[in-house]
């Protein structure tokens, strides 16, 4: 009988290799999931149809996820919502309004509709980075429009 001599795998090199792979994987993971796609929602009014917030679907501050306490760019600003390129924003109104946005200095967006028919959702993709305040305008909204933020780092 013919047999191969076998050699015997050293565990602890092995075991190594295992945990740093999946070190690695869970912190992948975790940061995927921090700077994942935000959706945002427009209150709206239902007597005057003007926004009156702007919230995350998921009433969850992902800058303070996103950044360690002293670094967090938007700070105490409710309205202000942390994200990356290559990432998407959507927005949808609380009432099925139709609304657009309109950003005052730049815009985070190179192809987007700015602009959403009732009872739909807007959703662009996040291209470059800056600190961006925008106004959300509601049709039938008399006043003048509000005004979040959107930072991208």
């Amino acid at each position: 009988m013919n047999t191969l001599p076998t050699t015997r795998v050293k565990t602890l090199p092995t075991k190594i290799i295992i945990f740093i792979v999946s070190y690695c994987l869970i912190v992948w993971t975790s940061y995927a999931n921090s700077a994942k796609d935000k959706e945002l929602i427009i209150v709206v009014d239902p007597v005057s149809h003007c926004a009156v917030n702007v919230v995350p679907s998921d009433n969850e501050s992902n800058c303070a996820i996103l950044y360690p306490v002293g670094k967090n760019p938007c700070k105490n600003d409710a309205e202000c919502v942390c994200s990356q390129k290559e990432k998407y924003i959507s927005w949808r109104t609380s009432n099925a309004d139709e609304f657009n946005i309109h950003f005052t200095d730049g815009s985070p967006f190179k192809r987007c509709q700015y602009r959403a028919e009732r009872g739909e959702k807007l959703r662009c993709k996040i291209k470059n980075k800056g600190d961006y305040y925008y106004e959300v305008n509601v049709k039938g909204c008399a006043t003048n429009p509000y005004d979040p933020r959107i930072v991208v780092q």
